[in-house]
């Protein structure tokens, strides 16, 4: 009995490494707009952000999702998509997502 636990706790760490090493898509991905950074977001805590007023928010980057960091809701300002025919949108939850759609 202990094995199969050990067994089903190994496979559901294996799933769960695969699918947050997934990429972004480059559908979805934003990337800075020139002479911008994140330098000033703070990474979010265990609650969210300290802000009332900030998001706590994954950035799908061109080479991966950002930790979570806190971000006002005209993040999409500083961004721009890879894809120039997608714009960048917010999308509510915990942590939110700052990806491009259609």
């Amino acid at each position: 009995m202990a094995l199969s636990r050990r067994m089903r706790s190994w496979v559901f760490s294996v799933l769960a490494v695969c699918v947050s090493a997934c990429g972004v898509s480059e559908d979805e991905a934003v990337r800075l707009r020139e002479g911008e950074s994140f330098s000033d977001a703070p990474y979010c805590g265990s609650f969210g952000c300290v802000n009332p007023y900030q998001f706590c928010t994954e950035i799908f980057l061109e080479f991966g999702r950002s930790p979570p960091i806190c971000v006002f809701d005209d993040v999409c300002e500083r961004l721009e998509c890879a894809n120039s025919n997608r714009r960048c949108a917010l999308f509510d939850g915990f942590p939110a997502q700052v990806k491009c759609i259609n």
